[in-house]
């Protein structure tokens, strides 16, 4: 059985078609290059109530390597001892890849498998995969087919509304119809196009009518800055999930956030506080203590090495654009040296820059 779905002991405060899946807690955390690494998502379960255990991506995987690689040769692990509710995000096309990825990840217990349709990156393009597989339906859904074939577990797909710039919803529709007569379990929409990348509106819309055209569970991403973002996609859209990203760098508590509304009131193991940060001023506060947090799991997990540091300052350069004054904060932390230098940094800047958190990101 699924390990999540084995022990869960979350009681649906929702109503969601990923209750079919073992899945109580309609929320949680993108799969995102260079941020979604086992330290990551350990600070994202700091912020948890017990009760929840959501599910969270690892990083986008390249199936043409992850066969060959050696966990002996990877700058630190790739899971937590004893991890559950994680999905591997594999990037890939080619049967043999795929199947040698997934028998490889199988003794770590993940929950499942993601397919990356989405990525827009043009050095990933040129193997076919990534958003490029939205502009080929049998060829999608046959990735999706390899996959079924050989995961034990449920199989996602993520993608983004359109190739291009030009959204067609008829078509998008027509794919997402296909992926689950294909046998994918569920879906995320990336609610922009290839072109937006990750700026601009998200068209919220969209997942709302591709939910209501799928009998499988389908997710929102995009454009989700705070927790009221995430329940608005949820009860104004009908989706059966939201999906947070770069909103996570900068609010980490955000699933804690969305547990109390939801009415989960337990607290986080090994925390004292019984509530999370509401208020900007809270959360401005709290924000810097995260970044303390993070350092020292970077620490634990990669050393105080130049890996770990390059990882802290990119996690920095995404979430302090919801501070009011971050950029200042961001330029600060790109001048440390080590983690033990960030860590004196932070808590001087703290001290005497105290600062709320905006409800948006600042460009």
């Amino acid at each position: 059985m699924n390990q999540l779905n084995s022990n869960s002991i979350s009681v649906p405060r929702v109503s969601s078609r990923l209750q079919s899946l073992g899945v109580n807690f309609p929320f949680m955390v993108a799969p995102m290059v260079g941020i979604s690494h086992v330290a990551f998502r350990e600070l994202i379960r700091s912020y948890l109530p017990e009760s929840i255990s959501p599910l969270l991506f690892t990083e986008m995987l390249s199936t043409l390597r992850l066969p060959n690689e050696k966990w002996d040769d990877l700058p630190g692990p790739l899971t937590s001892v004893g991890e559950s509710g994680f999905i591997p995000q594999l990037l890939g096309n080619e049967e043999n890849y795929i199947a040698g990825s997934i028998e490889k990840l199988l003794p770590l217990h993940p929950w499942g498998f993601d397919i990356n349709m989405g990525c827009p990156a043009s050095h990933q393009l040129a193997h076919n995969w990534g958003v490029r597989l939205l502009g080929d339906i049998d060829y999608a859904a046959s990735v999706v087919q390899v996959t079924k074939k050989h995961s034990p577990y449920p199989v996602s797909v993520k993608l983004r509304a359109a190739t291009g710039g030009q959204i067609d919803l008829e078509y998008l529709i027509q794919f997402t119809k296909r992926m689950e007569n294909s046998g994918v379990d569920w879906l995320t929409l990336h609610c922009r196009t290839q072109n937006q990348g990750h700026h601009g509106y998200a068209h919220w819309d969209l997942v709302g009518e591709v939910a209501k055209a799928l009998t499988i569970p389908v997710v929102a991403n995009g454009d989700i800055h705070t927790w009221q973002d995430a329940m608005d996609l949820l009860f104004q859209y009908q989706v059966d999930g939201a999906m947070i990203a770069r909103a996570a760098t900068a609010r980490p508590w955000i699933l804690w956030q969305l547990a109390q509304k939801l009415n989960y009131y337990d607290k986080p193991k090994n925390r004292w506080e019984t509530s999370p940060p509401w208020t900007a001023e809270e959360e401005g506060q709290e924000y810097f203590r995260a970044v303390l947090r993070f350092s020292c799991l970077l620490e634990s997990y990669f050393g105080d090495t130049p890996f770990a540091l390059k990882k802290l300052t990119f996690f920095v350069a995404h979430g302090s654009r919801w501070l009011l004054f971050g950029h200042a904060f961001f330029h600060g932390v790109k001048r440390c040296q080590n983690l033990v230098h960030v860590r004196d940094f932070v808590n001087d800047y703290a001290e005497k820059n105290p600062q709320p958190m905006c409800r948006t990101a600042r460009t």
